[in-house]
This record gives C-alpha cells, structure tokens and sequence, in this order.
C-alpha cells in the first residue's frame, strides 16, 4: 500500500484544483501586499521588471483593486500619481483623476521601462478598471 506525504497531498490537490478551475489560493490583502512590496523596491535589470510584472499581473488576474474605494487603494498601495501627468492614462481612456503607478524604483544605471498600473475609479470613487504595461 503507498503512502502519502504532505507533497503528495499537495500536489494532488494542485492538480485537481487546476482541473476543476479553483481561484487563486493567495489573499486579496496579500496580493495588495506585494504590490505595495513591488513598488517600493529597486529594478535593476531586465529580470527584476519582469518579476514585477508577475505580481502586478497577479493583483489583475485576481481582480484584486476591483471595487476598493479610493482611500482603500491609497491605504494598501499608496496614493497613485494622477493620470493627467502620464500619456498612456489618455491613450487607454482613463481620466485626469485616475491613478497611475511605475511599479518598482530604477537602480542606478537602468534604463529600461518599469511596469506600469492604473487604476480608474467610477463617480462614487470605487476602481472600475485597471490596466497594466508589462516588461520583459
């Protein structure tokens, strides 16, 4: 008779859960969590921007701004730039008061394109859409 261990056990139920379509087994408050982890850290090369696309990415896929009002999103990633300060705000339909934000902070001597989020609020000021700029 086989036994299972606790990696068995896991790997079982991954597989059943990707089968069956299960959400994702990360918290709402800790995707927020690692976005606001994203975007206070340095990017210095072309895999670090990648990496912060992958948690942006995450916090999206998972629908993690929908519905906050602003005060939340500004409790759990920061007050964003207002978008009347970025081209890509108006090339994508956001509003001069919609939010945007570079996800991660350039290490000396990179140059490339950080990954960007905005975040669009509604007239009762709750996020109605999100749009992000992924890297590499």
């Amino acid at each position: 008779m086989r036994q299972w261990n606790f990696v068995s056990a896991v790997a079982l139920c991954a597989c059943a859960c990707s089968w069956l379509g299960c959400g994702s087994s990360i918290p709402r408050e800790q995707l927020l969590a690692n976005l606001h982890q994203a975007m206070q850290e340095d990017v210095a090369d072309s895999a670090g921007s990648a990496s912060h696309s992958r948690v942006v990415e995450a916090a999206l896929d998972e629908n993690a701004l929908d519905g906050l009002r602003r005060d939340e999103v500004e409790e759990r990633i920061g007050r964003g730039e207002p978008c009347s300060r970025h081209p890509r705000c108006g090339e994508h339909d956001f509003v001069d008061n919609d939010w945007f934000y570079e996800v991660g902070r350039p290490s000396q001597g990179y140059g490339s394109a950080l990954p960007l989020l905005i975040v669009g609020f509604d007239r009762s000021g709750r996020v109605d859409r999100t749009w992000s700029l992924h890297t590499n």
